[in-house]
């Protein structure tokens, strides 16, 4: 796979307190990459450093190859993006915003000005002036300015501030199809953390300013189910039910009011569950349902990784 994105060894510091750590990671290109971290992460200071908003003090970054140091500049020739709030000029129309950010690009065509409006859905509100935007069209807006000419690494700072639901998932479609029917990387943070699940490829989550995990979702959910099932059981005597369970050596344990969970071999559910439940029909033991326990999410895998319960995630 071809590298966008490359931190090695990557040390920061704010004042005097150290908020990058020895970070190192890869993103690739064709791939939506999530990036998350708790309060004071370093994830802000990263995505600074990718955009060269913050100088480099300590290690090595390069996109699509580029040092961002000896080749700044054409390394942000391959990069588009929003950090924190996209900013236009409020007595512009949309349109002019775009018209005059496109001055500073070469190759950037009206043809191309009116394709990306269209993707973001902004067609029919593109010329009035930014000022009667709403939050969430100018995070459009913003969007269409950063993809004008065809970057390669997009960066983008919790890019679902200000849109509703239709328009966050009309977000996620474009950006799973500008990665992976265009090939760009697409490297994005956000506090949503079901909307990460829909949109990433793979996940790196920054803790105290190290990276704690990069995985893809499919990997980070399947370690932490590990090889078993959980099957939770509704019984009219929750303790004869989980007495049967444990005589088959299957673990259970009381899973709340009525309720017992039992783990099943992962791959072998299907013929456990059937010799459960004849030797509880066999014994009289009454059960009203059986359904799976939704597996490990993304949310689950940040707690785990990070004791911050509770706090926001940014």
């Amino acid at each position: 796979m071809e590298t966008a994105i490359r931190l090695e060894h990557v040390n920061k510091h704010l004042g005097k307190k150290q908020v990058l750590k020895d970070l190192s990671f890869e993103t690739y290109i064709g791939e939506v990459f999530g990036f998350l971290g708790p309060n004071g992460a370093g994830k802000t200071t990263t995505i600074k450093l990718l955009v060269g908003l913050l100088s480099m003090e300590e290690g090595n970054i390069s996109i699509c190859g580029k040092d961002i140091t000896g080749e700044f500049e054409t390394a942000m020739a391959y990069v588009g993006g929003i950090v924190e709030n996209p900013e236009m000029y409020g007595y512009m129309t949309g349109r002019q915003n775009l018209c005059q950010y496109a001055r500073m690009r070469k190759g950037v065509t009206q043809e191309r000005i009116d394709e990306v409006v269209s993707l973001v859905g902004l067609s029919n509100r593109i010329n009035e002036k930014v000022s009667k935007y709403s939050l969430g069209m100018r995070q459009r807006l913003g969007l269409a300015q950063c993809m004008l000419h065809h970057p390669k690494v997009l960066i983008l700072d919790e890019p679902t501030n200000g849109l509703d639901p239709a328009g966050i998932r009309q977000l996620r479609d474009i950006l799973k199809h500008l990665a992976h029917q265009e090939g760009t990387c697409v490297f994005v943070s956000s506090h949503m953390m079901s909307e990460m699940e829909l949109m990433c490829d793979r996940v790196g989550i920054i803790v105290d300013g190290r990276l704690a995990e990069v995985k893809t979702l499919q990997e980070m959910m399947t370690e932490r189910r590990g090889d078993s099932v959980v099957y939770r059981y509704h019984a009219e005597n929750p303790r004869l039910l989980m007495n049967a369970a444990r005589q088959m050596e299957l673990q259970a344990e009381p899973g709340g009011e009525e309720m017992v969970e039992v783990q099943i071999p992962s791959g072998q559910e299907k013929q456990v569950l059937w010799e459960l439940n004849r030797t509880l029909a066999e014994n009289n033991i009454v059960f009203y349902s059986a359904a799976p326990v939704e597996s490990k999410k993304l949310e689950d895998a940040f707690m785990e990784l990070t004791g911050k319960e509770g706090e926001q995630i940014v």
